[in-house]
């Protein structure tokens, strides 16, 4: 059945849409390639905090930043501020930036001090 929203309505739902399409762009993955990488390296800085907690991580000659999720569901897969410190070898598993050249990776798994974090369980590879 058909409805006539009129102008109005038009413009609250393209408005709307915007909205939700800058959120999914700042929080998801979209900016990130959609194959799993896997980083090896050794951390050289650790953040829990506001918007996504992250790790420098030295990998080659190369320093990468690699994003949590949010404190809340990182927190959740047992990650926290004691987790990690410079020095300690790390393994993340996740999607790199799509754009070429940036050292950026968001986790979806990582191994640090012979633990592992699911920070995105559903994104975990199985097998």
């Amino acid at each position: 059945m058909a409805r006539n929203i009129g102008r109005r309505g038009l413009a609250g739902l393209a408005l709307s849409g915007l909205g939700a399409t800058g959120a999914a762009a700042h929080h998801g993955f979209s900016w990130a390639e959609g194959e799993l990488t896997t980083l090896r390296g050794t951390v050289r800085e650790v953040y829990v905090g506001q918007p996504h907690p992250t790790l420098r991580v030295q990998a080659d000659d190369e320093l990468w930043t690699v994003e949590l999720s949010n404190p809340r569901q990182t927190a959740r897969s047992g990650f926290t501020a004691e987790s990690a410190s410079p020095g300690d070898a790390v393994v993340a598993i996740g999607n790199r930036s799509a754009t070429r050249g940036e050292r950026r990776m968001k986790a979806v798994r990582l191994t640090v001090r012979d633990r592992t974090y699911d920070i995105y369980p559903n994104r975990v590879p199985q097998g």
